[in-house]
């Protein structure tokens, strides 16, 4: 009796459930019906003799042998699109399109000012855009191609690539400046702190960058869960914001908002590029992250 054989649609079917999350996902993402996807799972179940999803109402997870063929499943759709690509060189240098991720103050303040150069540079690349405060779980689920985040992703089997150093500022309006006299970090004991987060963690950066003599105790503070919310927050006299250096550029130029306490330095994030590591072979990929390397923003003071 022969081996069963392992078909290249079905495995294509239950490795982009697992990437979706769920067969609607699946059969969206792959132009098919979601019967369909789940007939192509059930024949793969048939013809290996297991079980290789556990399903529990809307949750959704690789049994053991699922797991170990979702592994394969990776390195195999990741040869593939590396050969297709291969297949595709003798007409066009690099061809295809990236689903480029990135947080949404950097996307729209830096990115799409820089990105233009890489465009026509190569015009057989495709490019669309996904801005999140959450990057990884689309990344993870193939959602996105690559992502440029500042926060860390230390999870097996990501490719990281170091960017460039996002440095924080302190401002305000100069009317709030102005009417609270704020000269010290004491001071912001008696203003309105703007934060992300109202436990004031976002404002760790700052704080662990000043004597603890020196450190302020919050009293009012107001949450605002976007940047762009924080800065516009700030121009209007609404308190004192903790932003990164690069998003407040044009309001510094315009003097609507002024820095404070310039000698001291919070601590600094990193920006990095981050996809999968069978991925980071594809020339398409390649060239755009030697692009984003030698990139060197004047918004972040290069």
């Amino acid at each position: 009796m022969s081996e069963p054989t392992l078909d290249l649609q079905q495995l294509r079917a239950f490795y982009a459930v697992l990437q979706a999350g769920g067969f609607s996902a699946a059969a969206h993402r792959l132009g098919r019906t979601q019967s369909a996807v789940s007939h192509a799972v059930r024949k793969l179940e048939d013809s290996a003799g297991l079980r290789l999803l556990d399903r529990r109402g809307r949750d959704l997870r690789p049994t053991e042998a699922g797991e170990r063929l979702h592994r394969a499943c990776e390195a195999v759709f990741s040869t593939l699109d590396s050969a297709q690509e291969e297949l595709q060189r003798g007409r066009a240098r690099a061809q295809g399109r990236i689903r480029l991720g990135a947080t949404v103050e950097f996307g729209c303040s830096v990115l799409m000012q820089h990105i233009r150069p890489f465009l026509e540079a190569h015009p057989g690349i495709e490019m669309d855009f996904h801005l999140s405060h959450d990057l990884l779980t689309p990344l993870l689920r193939e959602d996105i191609d690559l992502a440029i985040d500042c926060v860390e992703h230390p999870v097996p089997g990501l490719d990281r690539t170091p960017l460039f150093r996002e440095a924080y500022m302190v401002a305000c309006a100069p009317g709030y400046l102005a009417e609270r006299g704020l000269q010290e970090p004491a001071d912001l004991a008696r203003c309105t702190v703007l934060s992300i987060d109202k436990a004031c963690t976002w404002w760790e950066r700052f704080l662990v960058a000043v004597p603890r003599k020196r450190r302020p105790a919050f009293g009012r503070v107001v949450a605002i869960d976007h940047i762009r919310g924080l800065i516009n927050a700030a121009v209007n006299g609404l308190g004192v914001l903790l932003a990164p250096s690069y998003s407040l550029q044009g309001e510094l130029a315009r003097g609507a908002l002024v820095p404070l306490f310039p000698r001291i330095r919070p601590l600094e994030d990193r920006f990095a590029l981050y996809q999968k590591a069978g991925k980071a072979r594809l020339a398409k990929h390649r060239l755009l992250k030697a692009y984003l390397v030698d990139l060197n923003p004047e918004e972040f003071g290069a």
